[in-house]
């Protein structure tokens, strides 16, 4: 293999684990997000459990705790379980790729891009 085909390999190796370094901070985002949704819905049920009014409309379940607590359709979509394994799968996916990219560029003898 030529120098260039291996300058090429690396940068292509480099340029994506960049781009999955990037989408696993975006899924940590998100993972912020759920458990912030998570926590409001839990204080809720223990502190207003009684202030929580569940209805349904076109975009999907919503509830309400008059000015205690407002649960989103966002949140909503957060906590279904669905989207929670959907989610969680993805972010172990792409936390696997990084790692494995990381592992590539080391192997390339381009050193370790986390230090």
């Amino acid at each position: 293999m030529t120098q260039e085909e291996q300058d090429a390999i690396l940068g292509r190796t480099m340029r994506d684990y960049k781009q999955a370094k990037n989408d696993l901070r975006t899924l940590e985002k998100l993972n912020s997000e759920i458990a912030s949704a998570a926590r409001a819905l839990a204080t809720a049920l223990v502190d207003y459990p009684d202030r929580i009014h569940v209805s349904k409309s076109s975009e999907g379940t919503l509830m309400r705790a008059n000015a205690h607590y407002k649960y989103s359709t966002e949140d909503a979509r957060h906590l279904n379980p669905e989207f929670l394994r959907e989610h969680l799968l993805e972010f172990v996916r792409v936390q696997q790729r990084k790692a494995d990219l990381r592992q590539k560029l080391i192997d390339l003898g381009d050193g370790d891009p986390e230090k």
